[in-house]
């Protein structure tokens, strides 16, 4: 299981924030950005570029949520070692 925490949230508006999130594991960390409008509609981004692609219409990201529940179980949950990320080891 991860532990995660949001490192970093900017408001771009009161409704609406970016926040930072560090995932650690016993052996890995990742960073992620999440999109939050309105408390209710959760984006989730691999990278700050995605970020704003998506701002600028370029980019829908593949995870989303409609809840807080199913965003914390994500974070939980997702695999650190998944090749799809770029790991950070710890020594």
């Amino acid at each position: 299981m991860n532990n995660y925490s949001a490192i970093d949230v900017s408001y771009i508006r009161p409704s609406k924030t970016i926040e930072t999130i560090l995932l650690k594991n016993a052996t890995r960390e990742r960073v992620l950005y999440v999109y939050n409008y309105e408390g209710w509609h959760f984006r989730v981004f691999n990278n700050i570029l995605d970020v704003i692609n998506f701002f600028d219409d370029k980019f829908e990201p593949e995870i989303s949520f409609e809840n807080e529940n199913d965003l914390d179980e994500y974070f939980e949950n997702i695999n650190l070692d998944n090749e799809v990320f770029t790991n950070i080891s710890f020594n």
